[in-house]
């Protein structure tokens, strides 16, 4: 009989968490999907071409086209799963000879945005290899920002991320040496590589809650570590080197890519709408099956736990990379400045995980006297946060969004 009970209080709470509690996303449908249909609501028009098949057809009309490379963690350990083998080989063997290694690339040179709001964008990148105009070496940076895909704008131009819009609307030169997929160790890289060159006035850090500190534990047990000592591989000085580098790899991916989509992607069902239907009629099954095996109140435990995030934070590291950072950046009277970046479930989907990991984090920052942005406040005062993310989906901010990053920034400096 107690057995019986318990079995049947697991069961009703099942049901309770899978009425009333929100879903992260609909796991059925692929989040591009999902974004069509929004578009397809709302009167958008949406792009549906796969990655592949949109950069050889806009290759045929800009030539300068390059393959997207980014230093993305899986590059950084003997068998990261880089996706394609070529490319992680040869990313291993200039790991094993201590050669060069890029952060960010191409260099002077274009390439394809991601696509979370129909529009599939080219975007040009800098001397450096960042998404920035050159214009903004003209004259003296102000501004340095650092962090993940949110700090470089994915998605979006240059214009309309947050480096873009404290030049455009709010005068203040700005460069943008966000990383996509970027930890606090990388980019304490690009800060280091670039950064301490420019000594600008503020030096700013998006730290994004989704997964920085994710990011900080793959990237601790690599080469990277050695930026919290005197390393620098004086990349902004190796430009001829960093862009040999990055010709291998473009031509090395060119190949991959070029593969891929003649043996798929070539013959993948882009109707999304038929695409949406089959996913529905899957869903059913799933969501009984989902139900039996308890999958919402395991998701909602493992997303409500105060543990949760609180193993993911290495208080000790983190602290090191915030310390050297401030130290740097005193050294030309500069200031350093964190900015906390949400994510879009703090908004979808309430858990105690989001507060314990940011007051986790708010007390490392307070402990070193760091001024701080808190921008979790600033979305909170929107009447919808999640109008801040296209169609209020899974991703990253809409050009509100980036503007509003921008805007506290702007006060925060200027006051």
């Amino acid at each position: 009989m107690v057995l019986f009970n318990s079995i049947l209080i697991l069961y009703l709470s099942e049901l309770v968490v899978t009425i009333f509690a929100k879903p992260q996303f609909n796991k059925y449908i692929d989040i591009d999907y999902l974004r069509y249909q929004k578009a397809t609501e709302l009167g958008v028009d949406f792009d549906t071409r796969p990655s592949f098949q949109a950069f050889f057809e806009e290759k045929k009309k800009e030539p300068s086209l390059s393959p997207n490379y980014y230093f993305a963690q899986n590059h950084l350990t003997r068998g990261g799963g880089g996706s394609y083998p070529s490319i992680q080989n040869f990313i291993q063997y200039k790991l094993d000879n201590n050669d060069l290694m890029p952060l960010r690339g191409p260099i002077n040179k274009k390439r394809l945005s991601c696509n979370e709001d129909g529009t599939i964008r080219i975007i040009s990148h800098d001397k450096n290899g960042f998404k920035n105009p050159n214009s903004i070496y003209e004259k003296k940076i102000k501004v340095f920002i650092i962090g993940d895909s949110f700090t470089e704008g994915e998605c979006q131009y240059a214009s309309n991320d947050v480096a873009g819009f404290l030049r455009n609307e709010f005068g203040i030169n700005s460069a943008n040496y966000g990383i996509g997929g970027a930890g606090p160790l990388l980019s304490l890289a690009a800060f280091i590589e670039y950064g301490t060159n420019f000594k600008p006035d503020f030096v700013i850090y998006l730290y994004y809650e989704g997964n920085d500190m994710e990011d900080l534990k793959m990237s601790k047990e690599t080469f990277l570590i050695k930026y919290l000592d005197d390393f620098n591989q004086n990349l902004i000085d190796r430009n001829d080197e960093v862009k040999e580098f990055l010709t291998d790899y473009e031509n090395l991916a060119y190949v991959a890519f070029k593969k891929e989509f003649e043996t798929e992607y070539n013959k993948l069902d882009v109707n999304v709408e038929q695409k949406i239907k089959e996913s529905k009629k899957r869903e059913k099954t799933e969501m009984i099956k989902d139900f039996f095996e308890l999958q919402k109140l395991k998701t909602f435990f493992l997303t409500s736990s105060t543990f949760g995030h609180d193993n993911t934070i290495d208080k000790k590291l983190f602290t090191r990379i915030l310390r050297k950072f401030k130290s740097e950046t005193t050294q030309w009277n500069g200031k350093f400045i964190i900015v906390y970046l949400p994510e879009w479930n703090r908004f979808n989907q309430k858990s105690f995980t989001h507060f314990f990991h940011k007051k986790k984090i708010e007390s490392i920052i307070k402990s070193l006297n760091i001024p701080y942005i808190d921008m979790v406040q600033e979305f909170e005062k929107e009447e919808n946060p999640l109008n801040l993310f296209p169609f209020g989906l899974f991703g990253h901010y809409t050009v509100d969004g980036y503007r509003l990053v921008a805007k506290s920034i702007f006060k925060n400096i200027t006051d």
